[in-house]
């Protein structure tokens, strides 16, 4: 070509010339067709209903897939919205969504600023992961007997205290409170942050307040075996700003979603090195409908636990759990206790019989990873690393002593108790039919 006057082909665009790339695309969405199939694959349905269902997808051809990403998302994200919808139905300020409740309490210790040398109270009837995230949090977890209730026994909290305790994490277990105003009593007085585990008790309350809006900050559990699910994924809660803000940094590796994500640290303790928590819109989309469906679901749980208690018979030797706040329990799990152990091993044998949903201590073909004295991984001090943390940074002297027999009350106590399972969709015969199975074996048991 010869030189000269440039002509609209080699005139740069950004003098106003011919774009090189005019447009690119369409192009298909990275998830399509076959992603939504593998999806509905999922659900159980006739034949028939599949084949007409794959045909309609298949001919769509304006079908996009979603972006399952929360952040960068160009429609409204279903996490965020989740987000919301869990914030008013607990009744707090900030609610930050992450993939599991495990993720939830590692995120809200990092928030608290706990680490190597502190100690975390955990109750020794928990699902082993509560105690675990102290341990992931480079902390010690002290464990802690339970009461009648099941739950965190205040009493032995304040015995449990030392100078090096940073939190008191309560546990609202099978669907339950805790004795929460005793507890919030002892965080008050010793000057603790509380954390609710609210795995097993979504949409329970104590005297009118929502389980993980009372403390400091409560963490979530949406796994599938939960009272509401998306498969796997977790929430936080708090009223609590500033914490809201150091667990969404821990969440998502570097502090990239503050207000300013690029900006440079406003407050010390705003900007340091986190994890991956974060949840997908899958879990999003899931959790969402589910929360929706809480107060409906809590209502039929209730309705068939109350069902099933007020028509068990009075015996001699049988006693209930006790409820710190009957209005508040879920009601997805009735809990009675027998005067023994060897009682409650043949009874527990006799209601399955029975075909009633009953289990125990004594019916488990595994290691029990909710009772403290299977958790090898603390009682044996075990360590991830050649650098022995956490155990390492304290003096041995000073560590908490672990054994099997520790906590006598709560192997005595979960010893003797029946756990009688709660589904929201029994019918009124279906509660009934437990409710008489239940008469006829305490009846041949208790006489």
């Amino acid at each position: 070509m010869k030189k000269g006057k440039a002509t609209n082909d080699t005139k740069l665009a950004i003098h106003g010339g011919k774009k090189a790339v005019p447009q690119l695309g369409p192009y298909p969405t990275k998830l399509g067709a076959d992603e939504l199939l593998a999806l509905m694959d999922l659900w159980e349905m006739s034949p028939t209903t599949h084949r007409a269902v794959q045909k309609l997808i298949r001919g769509d051809r304006k079908l996009k897939g979603p972006h399952l990403f929360r952040y960068y998302n160009p429609k409204p994200s279903r996490v965020a919205l989740a987000e919301k919808a869990m914030a008013e139905a607990i009744g707090v300020q900030q609610v930050l969504a992450v993939n599991s409740c495990t993720s939830a309490l590692v995120a809200a210790m990092r928030a608290l600023g706990i680490g190597a040398g502190d100690e975390v109270l955990v109750p020794a009837y928990t699902f082993f992961a509560t105690a675990a995230t102290v341990v992931a949090s480079n902390a010690i977890p002290v464990i802690v007997d339970v009461d009648d209730s099941l739950n965190m026994d205040p009493k032995a909290a304040e015995k449990a205290i030392t100078r090096r305790t940073k939190a008191i994490v309560p546990v609202h277990m099978r669907g339950a409170p805790a004795q929460m105003d005793a507890l919030l009593d002892l965080a008050k007085r010793k000057g603790l942050p509380l954390i609710e585990d609210v795995a097993q008790a979504c949409g329970g309350s104590f005297h009118g307040k929502k389980l993980g809006s009372l403390g400091t900050m409560g963490c979530f559990s949406f796994d599938y075996y939960k009272i509401i699910n998306s498969g796997e994924g977790g929430f936080i809660t708090t009223d609590d700003e500033w914490l809201y803000t150091r667990a969404q940094s821990w969440h998502d590796t570097a502090a990239c979603w503050r207000p300013n994500r690029f900006g440079r640290e406003q407050r010390e303790g705003e900007l340091f090195c986190g994890e991956n928590y974060r949840m997908s819109e899958l879990q999003g989309a899931v959790a969402l409908a589910q929360i929706q469906k809480l107060p409906r679901l809590i209502e039929q749980y209730r309705r068939a636990c109350a069902a099933i208690r007020n028509d068990i018979e009075s015996r001699p030797g049988l006693s209930f759990r006790r409820l710190t706040d009957p209005a508040g329990d879920t009601g997805s799990c009735l809990i009675f206790f027998l005067p023994d152990a060897d009682r409650t091993r043949n009874v527990l044998t006799a209601l399955q019989a029975e075909g009633v949903p009953a289990g125990g201590v004594y019916d488990s073909k595994v290691r029990d990873w909710h009772i403290f004295t299977y958790w090898d991984h603390i009682l044996e001090r075990k360590s991830v690393a050649a650098d022995g943390l956490p155990w390492s940074a304290v003096p041995a002297k000073q560590l908490p002593k672990y054994s099997r027999d520790m906590c006598p009350r709560t192997l005595d106590w979960l010893g003797r108790s029946i756990h009688i399972e709660i589904n929201p969709d029994y019918s009124e015969e279906d509660c009934a039919l437990i409710a008489r199975g239940i008469n006829k074996v305490l009846r041949a048991y208790l006489p």
